[in-house]
């Protein structure tokens, strides 16, 4: 960080993005409209602005020199007036100050100035400084993400195990997901999950039609015999995620179905393949096109074939045709292309996989082959 400071010229760099100020100082916090800021200074000096909702917490989660406390939003003094104050007193030149956004990033109804409102100055995008570091996990992070897919592969077994004709989707994954997370309190003392207000562990399947579109929605409509079900599991490990999903089918496939998921595979299998480091991230993506379009279901398609993850679900670089980067070794993506047809239902396969010296290793072992995803019919 401080190297990159530099490079930039810079004499304070303000963080605004969550899961940026996690990064860098180990404090995760559920985002609300009031504004949270992490000002860190040329010689490496570091402030964390909260208000006095989240004193206690980062107090003592953080390791930063100062954490300023502020009362409440919008306050008689707005927030945002107290990171110009931490500015001024570190003596930050307003051409010399970068961030990572303009502001707060609004949230909740939240409204306030620009930081160039306060300072007179756009400030210098410094938003690459801290994602270059956020790209190549370490190995701390590589562990966290490990056990993250151990614990998806653990509670994803236990959900199809479960998963029987007649019953509705929540009836099914519900049970499974609560008793994996009850494992995982047993088994782990002291874990906590950390970055946002789910439980630590979620597992879902969406089922039926819904299927068909990418982003579908859980009906409720119970699963049904000839449904194809699509999947995810992950654990929350110190704030770190993976993804593991899987493509299930009720009953014995038809002909139709059994193409599909074949041309699905397939493309994974392509994908998973072309990684690895100096590879470019585009190419990833291009391979899995070039395939699609020699199987006939390029018209198919309806998302990129993967992205990276860590402290979000979301991250870059993504394995997409548009992005320039270059696989390095410690990158982690996800790798889930996907087949979608209309009235037949949505295919898709999403492993966490880590780029190695070698190629690249897939992180969740599950299995992937349609007769270990057939779900039988009593």
């Amino acid at each position: 960080m401080a190297a990159g400071m530099d490079a930039a010229g810079l004499d304070a760099l303000c963080v605004f993005y969550p899961a940026r100020v996690a990064y860098l100082t180990g404090f995760h916090h559920i985002p609300t409209e009031r504004p949270i800021a992490l000002v860190i200074g040329s010689s490496g000096q570091s402030s964390l602005v909260v208000p006095a909702v989240e004193k206690e917490h980062a107090e003592s989660s953080t390791s930063v020199d100062q954490v300023r406390i502020y009362f409440e939003y919008p306050g008689a003094e707005h927030p945002m007036e107290t990171i110009a104050e931490m500015l001024v007193e570190m003596h930050a030149r307003s051409q010399r100050t970068g961030a990572d956004h303009d502001g707060y990033v609004p949230f909740w109804g939240y409204r306030g100035p620009r930081l160039s409102d306060l300072t007179g100055v756009e400030p210098v995008d410094s938003e690459l400084i801290i994602e270059a570091l956020r790209r190549v996990k370490s190995p701390a992070e590589l562990a966290c993400i490990q056990l993250s897919c151990d614990w998806a592969v653990r509670g994803h077994h236990r959900m199809q195990a479960a998963i029987k004709a007649g019953k509705t989707e929540m009836e099914i994954y519900t049970p499974a997901a609560n008793e994996t997370l009850f494992e995982m309190v047993r088994e782990m003392p002291g874990w906590r999950p950390r970055g946002g207000d789910d439980t630590g562990f979620t597992a879902m399947f969406v089922g039926g039609r819904s299927t068909a579109m990418p982003h579908g929605f859980v009906k409720g409509h119970g699963v049904q015999p000839g449904d194809v079900l699509v999947s995810g599991a992950g654990a929350n490990i110190d704030g770190y995620r993976s993804e593991l999903e899987r493509t299930m089918i009720v009953g014995e496939p038809t002909d139709d179905q059994r193409r599909a998921f074949a041309a699905m595979l397939a493309l994974q299998s392509k994908a998973i393949e072309v990684m690895a480091p100096g590879v470019p991230a585009g190419e990833v993506e291009l391979a899995t096109v070039r395939l699609a379009e020699e199987l006939g279901v390029e018209d198919n398609l309806r998302h990129h074939t993967g992205h990276s993850i860590g402290l979000e679900g979301h991250e870059a670089p993504f394995l997409d045709r548009g992005d320039d980067a270059i696989l390095e070794p410690g990158m982690v993506f996800t790798v889930e292309p996907g087949v979608y047809i209309k009235d037949i239902g949505g295919f898709r396969h999403s492993d966490t996989v880590v780029i190695t010296d070698q190629g690249c290793r897939v992180m969740t072992e599950y299995p992937r082959e349609l007769n270990d995803l057939i779900i039988a019919i009593d």
